[in-house]
């Protein structure tokens, strides 16, 4: 049996990770969750787990401020959930426990468990090489790479890739978010949230709670009848999206 700490700003990415992780109740006691940089950290101090499942981007700070504010003794075994496919995180992977995609694949899970496992009883000062430097593996993560340029749609049989200038929207309907293209629509199983994270945003804007929309395929910029900002898209329907109020001043500093 060890321990883990749950740290992630989306209660979505949160439920999610402690769902797939009851399947490993017999040897994993999660025994809390974090929200933020700084209540990872005071988590860490009160809780003393043996890993972290931890996300990257915090709100507060990112992940690599938060470790370095730890002491290298009470550093416990990282495993990164991270939206971000990137050379640097398979270096890191070397080095230490693991790293997780999002959205987490319950084999990968499997894997990293296993990784887990061969790494218990933990100890103290294990989870980080003495040679590993946070500052250098800071900058590499930095790089414009971090961002998508590739969109995956998984279909029964198998997984499309869609090129990110393909994309004209994103539009969130309750549990799904639905990708347009200049072809076709698909439904993925990333959050608006998750996506605005990953893309690049001198390609895209938020425009809306439920809409991202691509810059390069915006047409117009206009005021509906009733006065509020809308978007007009260069796609075959035109499609008019609603600025909320909340993105009107990035809209109009496009």
């Amino acid at each position: 049996m060890f321990t883990a700490l749950i740290a992630d700003d989306e209660p979505l990415a949160r439920v999610r990770m402690r769902s797939l992780l009851e399947a490993y109740s017999g040897e994993v006691e999660i025994l809390g969750e974090a929200s933020s940089g700084a209540q990872m950290i005071a988590k860490i101090h009160e809780l003393d787990p043996d890993v972290v499942f931890l996300d990257i981007q915090m709100p507060d700070m990112d992940a690599f401020e938060v470790l370095k504010t730890l002491n290298e003794d009470d550093i416990p075994l990282i495993v990164f959930t991270t939206a971000y496919d990137n050379f640097a995180l398979r270096a890191y992977e070397e080095n230490t426990v693991d790293y997780l995609l999002k959205p987490i694949d319950p084999e990968r899970l499997a894997s990293t468990m296993v990784k887990l496992r061969k790494r218990m009883p933990y100890e103290s000062g294990q989870g980080v090489p003495a040679d590993f430097s946070w500052d250098k593996f800071r900058e590499l993560m930095s790089s414009s790479s971090l961002y998508m340029q590739r969109l995956q749609v998984k279909l029964p049989d198998r997984i499309l890739l869609v090129n990110m200038d393909e994309v004209i929207r994103f539009q969130s309907e309750e549990k799904y978010t639905t990708a347009y293209t200049t072809t076709a629509q698909y439904v993925i199983d990333q959050t608006l949230v998750e996506l605005e994270k990953r893309l690049d945003p001198r390609q895209f804007v938020r425009v809306h709670r439920a809409h991202l929309v691509a810059i390069d395929y915006i047409a117009e910029i206009r005021k509906t009848e009733a006065g509020r900002l809308c978007v007009v898209l260069r796609d075959k329907n035109r499609t008019q999206v609603t600025v909320s109020r909340n993105f009107v001043k990035t809209v109009k500093s496009l």
